[in-house]
């Protein structure tokens, strides 16, 4: 066998994955109109601020819908204004018909009184009596007929069409006039242009983009990390970053872990952000990223190699020499690296255990060591 002397010490957590640098930000820019690409004086690789303009695209076609737009609106505030003027006219023709209306109403009703009297002394006959009656249902009747007449002009002059064309074509003008202000195309964050898919004179609609903004300042890492890792791993953790085409290492820390399982990846999404002020990192260049743990120096436990421990029975045991013999030890095992484990209890500092051989071993066997 082989085998290896217990030492105190502690472990850190680790685990290593490959990954590549992601922009923080990538935003894909194209036109909110169709139109004729006018000018494009940004090139690739080229730093924009934000509000920068980017490009411009033709706008006379835009010019023309707003003249047009503006024509509409005045037209319909003429029509609005005319139509008010109207139903004011007429609901003031209803309303004094009405009056009169009342008042003859109101004086035949007073006749027929007066008539009824006379003919009860016998001043008067039964056809004046009945004239009076006549008199009346035809005042009644030409009341009842102002009064819809009212009714009419009144819906009339709250009627909302000629207010609702006027409030559409106000739309429209505003509409028109905010493609016109989109004819001139800036960007909306600061960043590198990274790609420039247009040229001068190109027909361009906001199904295409024109060119590509990235922000590289942070960087992100993405990461999918295994449902056995993510138990130990929280925002804020720090982390470690390789970046092999620089040969350098950078110090960084958890920013963003999805409480969701990619379905895809089978694993769960996690982002790492590191400055880079100075565009020295680049945005696909592969990294080797490490979760480092808590390590548990303070306790100052044994330390194994990983292939001194083999399970049995769901526990965990290792080989203690013991002259020219092994023993069997169950152990409690605590925090791990790739290969070696912090043992709780079971070894104590200076216990020689077998690394190599296991298999051909049983509890009290003789043993034979290699040097390695």
């Amino acid at each position: 066998v082989v085998t290896e002397t217990v030492k105190l010490g502690s472990v850190s957590s680790e685990a290593g994955l490959s990954a590549k640098l992601a922009p923080s930000q990538a935003v894909q820019i194209s036109p909110k109109s169709n139109g004729k690409l006018t000018s494009l004086p940004v090139k690739l690789g080229q730093y924009v601020k934000q509000g920068d303009v980017l490009f411009r695209i033709d706008e006379q076609d835009l010019a023309n819908s707003l003249k047009q737009a503006e024509a509409n609106y005045k037209l319909a505030q003429a029509s609005l204004k005319q139509s008010s003027t109207n139903s004011s006219q007429t609901l003031t023709q209803a309303q004094s018909s009405l009056t009169q209306a009342a008042q003859s109403l109101k004086d035949a009703e007073l006749n027929l009184k007066r008539m009824q009297s006379l003919f009860n002394e016998g001043a008067v006959t039964a056809q004046q009596l009945e004239q009076a009656q006549t008199t009346l249902t035809t005042a009644q009747t030409s009341y009842n007929n102002a009064k819809q007449t009212l009714q009419t002009a009144q819906q009339k002059a709250g009627d909302q069409v000629s207010e609702a064309s006027l409030q559409q074509s106000l739309v429209t003008l505003e509409n028109a006039r905010e493609q016109m202000a989109n004819a001139v195309v800036t960007s909306p964050i600061s960043g590198f242009v990274s790609q420039v898919q247009g040229e001068v004179g190109q027909f361009a609609s906001p199904q295409a983009p024109v060119l590509t903004v990235i922000n590289t300042n942070p960087l992100l890492v993405k990461v999918n990390v295994s449902e056995q890792d993510i138990t130990h791993i929280k925002t804020g953790d720090a982390v470690k970053i390789e970046v092999s085409a620089l040969n350098k290492k950078i110090d960084a820390k958890v920013t963003a872990i999805s409480p969701v399982m990619d379905p895809q990846a089978k694993a769960y999404p996690m982002e790492i952000s590191i400055p880079n002020p100075n565009n020295e990192l680049k945005a696909d260049m592969v990294v080797n990223v490490t979760f480092t743990g808590q390590s548990n120096a303070a306790a100052n436990k044994p330390i194994v190699s990983r292939k001194a421990v083999f399970n049995r029975d769901a526990k965990e045991f290792v080989y203690v020499v013991q002259g020219d013999t092994v023993k069997q030890v169950e152990v409690t095992t605590g925090a791990s690296s790739s290969d070696q484990v912090e043992v709780v209890s079971g070894l104590k500092d200076g216990d020689q255990v077998v690394v190599k051989g296991q298999t051909m071993l049983k509890d009290g066997a003789k043993i034979s060591i290699i040097q390695q």
